[in-house]
This record gives C-alpha cells, structure tokens and sequence, in this order.
C-alpha cells in the first residue's frame, strides 16, 4: 500500500506487522515477513564471526574499549538510507575486524589512533574473457603497490547484459589479494570457483576494496562491470 505523509518523506523499519518500504513509484508499506534464516555455508560463516567479534568485544579491557569509543565519536557513517550517525566503538570494533577476517589477517585489539587516509584506487578496471584461454584480470588506478593494504574483490554471478543498475547485495566475496597486485589482479580462477566458467555475453559488476592491514579501515568501494567476450 502506498502513502503519502505531510510528516514524513521517508521511513524505515517495522511497526506491528508492517513495514516502511521505498521503490521508483514511491513509499509504500508491505506486510512485515520474517527474514529467513541463512543456510549456504557462506552465510552461516558470516553469522558466526560476527558472533564471534561481538564475544570478543566484550573480552576487551575497558581501556581497549574506551579508545575503541573515543575513536567512533571521530567518524561519521551513513546507513542505507544515506542518513549521517556516529557510529558506536563496538560497530567500529566489528567492522574493522570483520573486514581483516575477509582478508585473512589478524585481527586488531588496540584502537588505531585514526582513520588512515587512503590512496585513490578509481577507476578500476577488469577484462574477461571466455574463449580460446579464458582469462580475468582487476586492475587498480595506483601508480604503486600501497604498502600495509591488502585487496579484497567481490563480484556478482554472471547477469543479462541487459541489466544497467547492480545493488549491493549482487556482490560476493571473491578472493583477497596482495598489495603488490595492483596492476594486475588475476581473480580467474577464484571467480570460477565461486561462480562457474565464463559465458561470453554474459555481464558481471566487480567490487575493489582496500583494507589497511593494521587497523582493518577500509577505502571508498570501487566499481565496475563488463560483458564477458
């Protein structure tokens, strides 16, 4: 169901047994649906570690955790909506562990003393190709390997070339590779096993992030898609 609102221009979330909902034709409420719970080994893996960080979140010492906050209170996030907020230390906490577990690096206790500024990894590249020697490269925009930074690429299954926009929740985890790839990542085989052989005609979005190995920040998400030749 549609609505309008002198109140509202937007909203979010659950209310009885509804929810705020937003699409090309407007806001809308739907009836509220329990989530599914995971299934895929991926998705349970993903639930376990973020439980995983929560425990130990709370085995910090309060030190830890002070700095932990005290570095939060320094950021500022954006939610889904693309509202601002100050994130909390534990999201901090998790986030920056979570994202060196992806990349199969230790994890970091200590609070890092700031955001570290990072180089400029657009535009980034990729080629992909089915016939006669299937190949599949990520290229970066740097002109150096950014040392203490790891890669971490994600991808979205094989899609209609037809298909213009790709949304976040398309992308999967890939592969991690090192800082001294950034000219040429070959991510053929670790996207054949997440997805299958190329299909020539076929389009896939690639994902680039950067993550700073001693404090599990990681730089702005690049994007990019091609048609598999």
């Amino acid at each position: 169901m549609k609505y309008l609102s002198a109140l509202l221009t937007q909203a979010s979330g659950s209310l009885g047994g509804a929810t705020a909902a937003k699409n090309r034709g407007g806001n809308y409420l739907r009836a509220k649906i329990a989530p599914v719970q995971p299934r895929t080994v991926a998705q349970q893996e993903q639930r376990a570690n973020l439980a995983a960080l929560a425990g130990a979140w709370k085995a910090l010492t309060q030190a830890q955790i002070a700095g932990w906050n005290s570095l939060a209170s320094t950021l500022t996030l954006q939610d889904p909506l693309g509202n601002s907020y100050v994130p909390t230390g534990e999201q901090i906490y998790v986030g920056n562990n979570r994202n060196l577990s992806q990349a199969a690096e230790t994890s970091v206790e200590d609070p890092p003393t700031a955001k570290p500024d990072f180089a400029d990894i657009t535009p980034v590249g990729m080629t992909a190709v089915s016939g006669g020697t299937p190949s599949m490269t990520a290229t970066t925009a740097l002109a150096a390997a950014p040392t203490e930074n790891v890669f971490i690429v994600r991808a979205t299954p094989m899609i209609s070339a037809g298909i213009s926009f790709i949304g976040a929740s398309r992308y999967r985890i890939i592969g991690h590779f090192a800082a001294s790839t950034y000219a040429s990542m070959n991510i053929l085989a670790d996207y054949q096993a997440k997805f299958g052989d190329l299909v020539s005609g076929a389009k896939i979005g690639l994902a680039v992030d950067m993550v700073s190995i001693a404090t599990g920040f990681a730089s702005t998400r690049a994007t990019t898609s091609v048609i598999v030749t």
